[in-house]
């Protein structure tokens, strides 16, 4: 593209670093680049744009926060007032974000987040030395929910679950009428494969984190069933997970289906799914 800044995604995968290159103009993204660190993936690949990285939750303190319709200020204000109520630390160890959810019954839900500073100040040391200096962070469910949103198309459904399964974690996120409205992380045994057991454990585990987080929604007012789960990551087409996770499940399994107008033909490969969380992370 002509006139067209170029935004990194980064985010880890067991020992591999994963980054995707995206295009803008303006009016079009286009995705230019598929790369990890088993793919040249160093300083000399990376062209002058900006670098946003995925944080796993465990570095952050993340709460839901139900305030009245106000002013925008006013709410941002509101937010991180009820959010640092459940800080055992000091503000000033924290960066915050916010991302707001669902309007419910006259009340903007929110996403509210703070960062461990220290934490994170080491990951942009990390990605600096690395690759370059970043321009922001996001959590991994956050970016994944935007890869699949900008990236695919949206599969018919009140509520659909996505499952991005890594070597070492599952990262989760809820959709409710296209929109984010729930997140999680559970830990994933998969660093030297998948095994029978262990898929069987996983699954297990997912129906009852997912029926915490469902239990959650319906408490605030989301009722309707669950239309599908849509894996991703690098062990979204593993076939003992699959089965494993339909054993617990009435919901569909399926996988993203790709916008591939959105990338160049040499970035269309059959990996796309274990590059949805940078994807998410390059929409800036």
């Amino acid at each position: 593209m002509k006139n067209a800044w170029e935004t990194y995604g980064a985010a880890r995968s067991g020992g591999k670093l994963l980054a995707v290159r995206v295009e803008n103009d303006g009016a079009r993204l286009l995705v230019t680049s598929l790369l990890s660190s088993g793919n040249h993936l160093d300083h000399d690949n990376l062209d002058s744009g900006r670098l946003f990285f995925a944080v796993d939750e465990r570095l952050a303190v993340v709460k839901k926060v139900r305030v009245r319709k106000t002013s925008l200020l006013e709410t941002a204000e509101l937010v991180r007032f009820e959010l640092t109520q459940t800080l055992l630390d000091s503000p000033e160890s924290f960066y915050f974000d916010s991302l707001p959810l669902d309007e419910i019954e006259g009340y903007r839900h929110f996403l509210a987040i703070a960062y461990h500073r220290r934490e994170i100040d080491a990951c942009i040391d990390d990605y600096s030395r690395l690759l370059r200096k970043p321009s922001g962070f996001k959590l991994d469910s956050v970016a994944l929910a935007a890869g699949y949103l900008t990236f695919c198309r949206v599969e018919p459904g009140d509520l659909q679950i996505l499952l991005d399964i890594g070597p070492e974690n599952v990262t989760i996120a809820m959709l409710h009428n296209g929109r984010l409205c729930s997140i999680g992380r559970m830990d994933a045994p998969f660093a030297s494969g998948v095994t029978i057991p262990e898929a069987n454990r996983l699954g297990a585990e997912l129906k009852m984190k997912l029926g915490y987080l469902l239990a959650e929604l319906f408490d605030e007012g989301i009722t309707v069933p669950v239309a599908r789960v849509i894996l991703s990551g690098p062990f979204a087409h593993d076939e003992l997970l699959t089965a494993a996770l339909a054993e617990h499940t009435t919901a569909e399994i399926t996988r993203p289906d790709f916008h591939k107008g959105y990338f160049q033909p040499d970035a269309a490969g059959a990996r796309l799914e274990e590059f949805l969380i940078p994807l998410g992370l390059a929409v800036g």
